[in-house]
């Protein structure tokens, strides 16, 4: 049936539902179910009054047909915002098989004090990573965290993955090591005081500096024991994340970015997070803030490394090993500059939110095309016309669309987006 029969005949749940999966497209598996039928009936009750009160108002059935449709397409943007579905879910995309490989780690206990553990904190030498979330614990879990170290009650381990640097970084147990500096510094992470509460009235309501000299020294020298991981193959870091992943199973899985900013953290991450700052990027990706899940700063290592490297598949690892290529280099300008002129270029000869093909940005249309302008200087006058007819190209839309990240798929819609905007 269609949407104006649908109408006719009072069916607003069955057109909203249609309308709804129409505009998500592929970006439906972006959301929960429950999240779904929420929206769902919102946009059902929406379509209901708009044409019940088109109706009443003695408009013509075709005209208030014609009305509530026109009604529902400037609503859906407003029920499902931008911000929330930034880059196109290609499913080839998503399901990449990135396998785990086999590893070489050295993993090893240690048991340091917490005085050292703290003067170890406070010179950098273990540091939190970017990944982890932030401070979550009460006042009273720490207040029982410490209880435990001074009644000499067992501790859980925290996990440390040990860089090449000699630097520590914590996979597991922040909360926990965030309470014992705390704790020495009479102040939680978040800034308030931190004293004793909900303990034993011997420490109940002081903190570290009110504790008597027999209840600090054991303090200091309780122990709280470290397991060490240390990977040795393959030449990555990857191991923390497996680690992390399989000690927080009930946590959210980390986007593909959100692993490579800890993993690749140096220089050439700070420069991608500076580039997706660009007021031009920013029109071309379609939001005004970075995205949470850092799929914007995935697209520009996506396309800075498929400039610079020969591709070869899964496209996530081959993305993370540029940047880990990369991660301490600290002449970035040949990158900086590819980037701004090229997504600037774009913004001038395409406009805003150019790779926008169905819903949220396709990074297959985007890497194409961002790589054919990167190779050449000399854009022709009929830029945009080149473009719109590129996108509607049968053969070019198969590679934007599906088995995105196959070797054969890359180097085809390479050569067609060169061929077409630039031949």
């Amino acid at each position: 049936m269609t949407h104006t029969e649908l109408l006719q005949q009072d069916k607003y749940h069955e057109l909203s539902e249609i309308l709804l999966s129409d505009y998500l497209g592929n970006n439906k598996r972006l959301f929960e179910r429950d999240d779904l039928n929420r929206r769902m009936r919102i946009l059902e009750t929406h379509i209901r009054d708009i044409y019940s009160d088109l109706c009443t108002a003695g408009a013509n059935v075709q005209d208030a047909q014609k009305a509530t449709i026109s009604s529902i397409e400037k609503f859906l943007p407003t029920l499902i915002p931008d911000e929330e579905m930034p880059v196109e879910a290609v499913p080839s995309e998503a399901e990449e098989d990135v396998s785990v490989p086999i590893y070489k780690i050295r993993v090893y206990p240690s048991d340091p004090t917490l005085e050292v553990l703290y003067s170890r904190w406070s010179r950098d030498e273990i540091i939190v990573a970017e990944f982890q979330r932030g401070w979550v614990w009460s006042s009273s879990q720490a207040s029982k965290l410490v209880e435990s170290f001074l009644a000499g009650l067992p501790v859980p381990p925290i996990f440390l993955y040990r860089e090449e640097s000699g630097k520590e970084i914590v996979i597991d147990g922040q909360q926990r090591l965030r309470t014992v500096v705390g704790f020495f510094d009479s102040k939680l992470p978040d800034g308030s005081p931190f004293y004793l509460r909900g303990v034993s009235k011997q420490w109940n309501g002081k903190d570290y500096k009110a504790l008597n000299a027999s209840d600090k020294n054991r303090f200091r020298q309780s122990i709280l024991r470290v397991i060490i991981v240390e990977q040795i193959e393959p030449g990555d870091t990857s191991s923390m994340y497996e680690v992390f992943s399989r000690l927080n199973t009930g946590g959210t899985a980390l986007s593909p970015q959100e692993v490579r900013n800890s993993s690749c953290h140096g220089p050439f991450n700070d420069m991608l997070k500076d580039l997706n700052k660009i007021d031009a990027w920013r029109s071309v990706f379609g939001t005004t803030n970075p995205d949470l899940r850092m799929r914007d700063i995935e697209l520009i290592a996506r396309f800075l490394a498929l400039d610079d490297s020969k591709y070869s598949k899964p496209m996530k690892k081959f993305i993370t090993d540029f940047m880990y290529r990369n991660k301490q280099l600290a002449d970035n300008e040949k990158y900086k500059q590819k980037f701004t002129r090229t997504v600037t270029a774009v913004y001038e000869k395409l406009g805003t939110k150019p790779f926008h093909i169905f819903r949220g940005i396709n990074a297959a249309v985007f890497d194409s095309v961002m790589v054919a302008f990167a190779r050449n200087m000399d854009y022709p006058a009929d830029i945009r016309l080149r473009f719109n007819k590129l996108i509607k190209k049968e053969d070019y839309l198969k590679t934007v669309s599906a088995s995105t990240t196959d070797e054969d798929t890359v180097r085809e819609r390479l050569r067609i987006a060169q061929e077409v905007l630039f031949k």
